[in-house]
């Protein structure tokens, strides 16, 4: 039997592979917001060739903060053709399932993952596995967004251990109008439920969002997920959010 479900307002980020979803939820009389995904750059210059080359030997952990990153910096070693296998004497710390899942695509294992990409507890993690002590003698290099600032590198310092921060990837938010109304529906209540199909999208609403805290946004919104490792980023960011469920299909 067909459940019926009231008209609704939802939100997703624009995607041809959603069309068949968007179109179900508006046969009901929902309305979709579709906000376009943002843009990302991988950042190559001669110089973070070399860091990264040099990191696969003077560093003894490599840190992970989103699945960009990931892609960008193993991007990055196939053009140069530096094995993958080059990477298993460092120590890897993966920032959340996501990234870890896109490791294992590769048959990188992490040998941390934590519940968050939270400075805090990606520091307290560190700290309990290295040892306090030790800390002063280990290094640490983080590929990472341009822009992006978790105060992890900061923590580290502090603890005396040698940090090395390198932008690998850039991203854009083309539309500023876009960007200021998707800000302005959420705080107005005005989305009912919100879509989120990967977790490439929990990173785009994260950049659309900032400087705003993400959970405070979303105190009127559902959150949904359609898949489980996209429920987990979302979760590792503080959205507590359930398996979407799409009542037009019966």
């Amino acid at each position: 039997m067909k459940i019926i479900s009231q008209p609704k307002t939802y939100a997703i980020f624009a995607n041809p592979a959603h069309r068949k979803l968007v179109d179900e939820l508006e046969k009901n009389g929902s309305k979709v917001f579709q906000f376009a995904p943002l843009k990302t750059e991988k950042i190559e210059s001669a110089k973070n060739i070399e860091i990264i080359k040099n990191a696969l030997t003077e560093y003894d952990w490599i840190i992970f903060p989103d699945v960009y990153a990931v892609e960008y910096f193993l991007e990055i070693l196939e053009k140069q053709a530096i094995d993958l296998f080059e990477l298993d004497e460092i120590l890897v710390l993966a920032c959340g399932e996501a990234v870890a899942d896109r490791l294992r695509f590769v048959q990188l294992h992490a040998d941390i993952i934590t519940s968050s990409g939270d400075a805090n507890v990606v520091f307290s993690t560190l700290l309990n596995y290295v040892g306090e002590s030790e800390m002063a003698n280990t290094s640490f290099f983080i590929p990472k967004e341009v822009e992006f600032s978790s105060g992890l590198k900061e923590r580290l310092i502090e603890a005396n251990a040698q940090v090395t921060e390198m932008p690998i990837y850039q991203m854009f938010i083309n539309d500023k109008m876009e960007n200021a109304k998707l800000k302005t529906l959420l705080k107005g209540g005005a989305i009912d439920e919100f879509i989120f199909t990967s977790p490439e999208d929990v990173i785009f609403i994260k950049n659309y969002v900032l400087p705003e805290i993400l959970p405070e946004m979303f105190s009127e919104t559902k959150i949904s997920g359609t898949n489980e490792i996209t429920i987990r980023s979302l979760n590792e960011n503080e959205l507590k959010a359930v398996r979407f469920y799409n009542k037009e299909r019966g």
